[in-house]
């Protein structure tokens, strides 16, 4: 069973400190999350696709490309 407690009196500490002494409770520290270091996603994702020279070189132009050819006008 796990219960949240707010001590009002010191007392009531020195009580609680007995009642773990005779093992009747047991006091855990809080967990302190630690905070994450905000990353870019360019830093975070940097060398992720484990690419060759040329395999890279190759998606860059295919990258290229594909951006290109939304600046074009389409008539039909």
């Amino acid at each position: 069973m796990e219960l949240t407690i707010d001590v009002i009196d010191s007392g009531a500490l020195r009580l609680l400190r007995d009642m773990e002494f005779l093992k009747l409770i047991r006091f855990q520290m809080p967990v302190v999350k630690e905070k994450k270091k905000t990353l870019k996603l360019s830093q975070k994702f940097a060398g992720a696709l484990h690419l060759s020279d040329e395999q890279y070189e190759n998606f860059q132009t295919a990258l290229k490309t594909g951006r290109d050819e939304w600046e074009r006008n389409i008539y039909i």
